[in-house]
């Protein structure tokens, strides 16, 4: 029972640190105009998809994205990217949990940025700015190229570090 506990509060944590940081990139370290968004706030979406899965992912997604809406507004709240939040964590989660290999990385990273980020976060702000969907498209595909090659590059050195470090700390190192 105190093992449970205490792996439940260092879970809870460790989310509550992810929310924050994903708030902080989110919302003062990325650069945001009216149809383009360019940062560094999947990181940690991406490590707790990692550590805790599609739920964990869904879970810290969704609190980062009302945390930062209610405390640090930057326009107009709209339920459609607190949507695309929750699916952009299921993605990763079902792709960075347990087993995560280069092909399971882009794989998640190219699903993501195409379902999550241009097809529905382009559909959310031409509904919210009453734009032409394809116009909007065309504008956002290469924020999503440039995107894409950032966050398969960074997961791809970041889960193999990490994996480097876990053999060393088990003491086994084969490569």
């Amino acid at each position: 029972m105190r093992n449970f506990k205490k792996s439940t509060t260092q879970k809870i944590v460790m989310m509550a640190i992810l929310i924050a940081m994903q708030v902080v990139l989110s919302r003062f370290l990325s650069i945001n105009l009216q149809y383009l968004k360019i940062g560094f706030s999947f990181i940690p979406l991406m490590f707790a998809s990692y550590l805790y899965g599609p739920a964990g992912g869904v879970i810290v997604a969704v609190v980062s994205d009302l945390v930062g809406a209610i405390a640090f507004p930057s326009g107009q709240f709209f339920l459609g990217f607190t949507v695309t939040a929750a699916l952009t964590g299921f993605i990763y989660g079902m792709a960075f949990y347990k087993n995560c290999t280069t092909p399971k990385i882009v794989a998640g990273v190219i699903a993501n940025e195409v379902i999550c980020s241009l097809l529905l976060n382009t559909l959310w702000l031409s509904i919210m700015y009453t734009s032409a969907f394809t116009v909007l498209l065309t504008t956002r595909i290469w924020q999503i190229l440039v995107m894409t090659v950032i966050q398969i590059v960074f997961a791809e050195l970041f889960f193999h570090r990490l994996k480097i470090a876990k053999r060393l700390k088990t003491g086994v190192m084969k490569e």
